[in-house]
């Protein structure tokens, strides 16, 4: 009886909680739909400058370098997949060695982008200057610039959290059995491919309209 009772408590349960989600997760998402705002209101300036502005008809070329960082990007979020999986199998090694990888993966991201902003700027298209348009470039891949070192500072500590417990078998189990781990590496992997596709929309398009 008592049995019955529990299943049935539980079932009448788990469907609210699994409609429920973590505030910081909810805290997250409302950013993103923000950030994801502000990207659209620049990209929406820039279409009009490049399409409709005094400098409409002048060819801007698209930096070599453009092309690296996205395949560092690309590459890094499906590392960082992988590392969730692992860490979901409670495999924190191969979890870590993953995330070390996405890790190396956004900083050389942000090198490429940096240099892609020299090759930029030693084609002729300058910082301020005046076709707008080329200016936006600058504006609009500095502001997801300053949103990857957010995910890398993010992804950086949770690698130092994790190496802390590696190889400590009483650490790893608490470790494991730690909901909160679980929600903090979901927040890291869904901002990390939050960047990442805000980026391949932006290179796209950016690609399209050059």
């Amino acid at each position: 009886m008592i049995k019955k009772e529990l299943k049935s408590s539980n079932s009448i349960g788990r469907p609210s909680e699994r409609l429920q989600l973590h505030p910081l997760k909810t805290l997250l998402f409302f950013c993103m739909a923000a950030s994801g705002l502000l990207f659209l209101v620049m990209m929406s300036m820039y279409t009009a400058q490049r399409f409709h502005g005094p400098n409409a008809k002048l060819a801007i070329e698209l930096p070599k370098f453009f092309v690296l960082s996205t395949m560092c990007m690309v590459a890094s979020s499906v590392l960082l997949s992988y590392g969730k999986k692992a860490f979901y199998q409670e495999h924190l090694k191969r979890a870590l060695l993953f995330s070390i990888g996405a890790f190396a993966l956004g900083v050389a991201f942000l090198f490429c982008q940096a240099w892609g902003w020299m090759e930029f700027f030693s084609l002729g298209f300058g910082f301020p200057t005046v076709n707008v348009a080329s200016s936006y470039v600058y504006v609009i891949s500095g502001l997801h610039f300053a949103h990857m070192i957010g995910g890398i500072s993010a992804l950086g500590l949770m690698i130092y959290q994790h190496s802390k417990v590696l190889g400590d078998p009483v650490k790893e189990l608490i470790f494991f059995t730690n909901p909160f781990e679980k929600t903090k590496i979901d927040l890291v992997a869904t901002y990390w491919h939050f960047t990442d596709v805000v980026w391949l929309v932006l290179f796209v398009y950016f690609l399209l309209t050059f």
